[in-house]
């Protein structure tokens, strides 16, 4: 619960940002020798990626990884999280959360692996551009089965 907590405020203090700008941006939350959490620097990506690579520091214990998904475009399917931002989780071996231009939140939960919406949309600030789509209704978690399937199918336009 701590590190989620710390993970949304985090998020929220990006997100503005990441919507203004149109671009990904991500970082890891750790722990540091004291047990404190703090994260990475942000860092900057483009409208679809953001590289969360990070470095072992002295007394850094990674613990989770952060991101935001940029502003809303019809283009992508923004709202839920990707087979990549999973599979770079699992890979991470660590939890991480993404946050949509919707303002969703999602927990990826790596050793599961699927993907569970902490909080729904406008629960973070939303782009004022985004119109939510009756016609592709967001479940409320995804599995790693399901999150690939969702990834192969057309995106749906509204």
């Amino acid at each position: 619960p701590e590190v989620q907590a710390f993970a949304r405020a985090r998020l929220e203090e990006m997100q503005a940002r990441s919507i203004a700008e149109n671009i990904e941006l991500c970082a890891i939350i750790f722990e540091d020798g004291e047990g404190a959490l703090d994260t990475t620097p942000v860092r900057e990506g483009d409208e679809g990626t953001c590289d969360l690579r990070y470095f072992d520091e002295p007394g850094m214990a990674p613990v989770a990884s952060i991101h935001t998904h940029a502003g809303f475009d019809v283009d992508y399917d923004s709202e839920v999280p990707s087979m990549l931002d999973l599979e770079s989780d699992i890979e991470s071996r660590m939890d991480g959360y993404v946050a949509t231009p919707g303002g969703r939140l999602w927990r990826i939960d790596w050793q599961a692996p699927q993907a569970v919406q902490v909080c729904g949309e406008g629960c973070l600030t939303q782009d004022p551009a985004y119109r939510p789509c009756p016609d592709d209704p967001i479940a409320t978690r995804y599995s790693a089965a399901q999150l690939a399937a969702r990834s192969r199918r057309n995106i749906v336009k509204c």
